[in-house]
């Protein structure tokens, strides 16, 4: 028979580890498929520990067998764990802490939760211990489905591993996890709540950038966005840990003005930030521009749109006009409006841009505008209007550049009209 023979083959194997492991694992497939010769695979993976010298490697082939006798539905698996664990106690903690994570490894692989999270106790390096309990954490999560009464049970016991987890950032990494597993279960308001216990900075902006996206995705990031916003807030207050500043972007990018502002009001650098998402809102999101200009203070919005204005020169386009319309109607301060009538000009609107820069109060500020305008049109060879126009501005130092460009454009052109009626003459 074949498989007799596969079995005696393994006997070459001169390595006694592998050699128990590869009867361990044909064993396993033997007691799946019901063939009796599984008993057997299994009493020469035995034999074969008996041939390994290392003590320490016997426990870890008795482990390997173990788990394959787990994935082959026997009893005696869970006994053998047992079995071993209590000899581990007997080595120093390095090697122990290894051996248990070896056994915690493999209970995880057999969906063997609370046995997994007995052998934690067992752990006696912190670090290692609190890293283990977010693997076992995080398994149990991926379980957590089924009927209602199920779900709460289970998430019983997700507190009662979370207690365990005390150092950082491995507690703030396994609430994390946690939320995320509320939120797909429909847990909203748990998922929120549990918010306030992240106490690690990175976990913390994360996580809360995660829930407003998936909020935003099951498009219930309006209803809950007011708790979330009281969330940050008192985190702030208690940890000093701002998320405000994070929140006051994703509100804004998810359309959602009226929390991004709210959040706006709770950051230090203020103005810092709201130029920031500006910047991000002309980039990613131009339709929520203008709206977000119309609910902000007048302060803040004169601020804002200096930003906005600086990009909408740097990027010209008319796809922009209506939020220079707007900010030109809007917007008291004369240096915004420089920049409107700079924007208008790198459309070619002399129009509108003179309309604008005629109304300007200050005389300074009024003479860059109409220096702008100059420019523009000696850049187009209009050099009468430009002179009409150098005669309004009140600067007496920019004028006078002004007058000096005029002069050597005349002079260009001249030479030019010069040099053709000189070939015209020889053609």
């Amino acid at each position: 028979m074949l498989i007799e023979e596969v079995l005696a083959s393994v006997d070459v194997i001169q390595n006694p580890y592998l050699k128990a492991i590869t009867y361990a694992r044909i064993g396993t497939r033997l007691a799946l498929a019901k063939n009796p010769l599984y008993e057997k695979a299994f009493k020469k993976a035995f034999d074969a520990v008996s041939e390994i010298d290392n003590p320490i490697e016997i426990l870890r082939a008795l482990l390997t067998i173990a788990f394959y006798l787990g994935k082959a539905n026997m009893k005696s698996s869970k006994k053998m764990f047992r079995q071993v664990a209590e000899d581990a106690t007997n080595f120093p903690k390095k090697v122990r802490d290894g051996i248990f994570k070896e056994i915690i490894s493999y209970m995880l692989q057999l969906n063997e939760i609370d046995e997994a999270f007995y052998y934690s106790n067992y752990v006696s390096n912190e670090k290692l211990k609190n890293e283990l309990l977010v693997e076992i954490l995080k398994k149990h999560l991926e379980n957590l489905v089924g009927e209602k009464i199920r779900v709460v049970h289970r998430m019983r016991k997700i507190d009662l591993i979370i207690e365990h987890i005390t150092k950082e950032p491995y507690r703030s990494y396994a609430i994390a996890e946690i939320i995320k597993t509320y939120l797909k279960i429909g847990e909203y308001d748990r998922a929120i709540l549990m918010i306030g216990e992240l106490k690690n900075k990175y976990w913390l902006k994360q996580t809360v950038k995660e829930v407003l996206f998936y909020l935003k995705h099951k498009n219930l990031d309006k209803k809950y966005a007011g708790r979330l916003l009281n969330v940050a807030i008192d985190i702030s207050e208690q940890f000093n840990i701002d998320i405000n500043e994070d929140l006051a972007v994703v509100f804004a990018v998810n359309g959602d003005i009226k929390h991004s502002i709210t959040a706006l009001k709770f950051i230090k650098n203020k103005e810092q930030k709201l130029a920031e998402i500006m910047k991000i809102l002309i980039q990613r999101r131009p339709e929520i521009v203008l709206p977000y200009l119309q609910a902000l203070s007048s302060k803040d919005a004169e601020n804002a749109s200096k930003v906005v204005m600086n990009y909408l020169i740097d990027n010209p386009s008319k796809e922009y006009i209506h939020i220079a319309k707007y900010i030109s109607e809007n917007i008291e301060s004369e240096q915004v409006l420089v920049k409107v009538v700079q924007y208008y000009l790198k459309l070619g609107d002399v129009v509108e841009a003179a309309r604008i820069a005629s109304g300007l109060r200050d005389k300074r500020l009024r003479s860059l505008a109409l220096g702008d305008i100059a420019h523009y049109l000696l850049k187009n060879n209009q050099i009468g209007d430009a002179i009409d126009l150098v005669m309004h501005v009140e600067d007496p130092k920019l004028s006078s550049v002004l007058i000096s460009e005029i002069l050597v454009k005349v002079v260009d052109q001249e030479l030019k009209k010069t040099s053709r009626g000189v070939d015209n003459a020889n053609s």
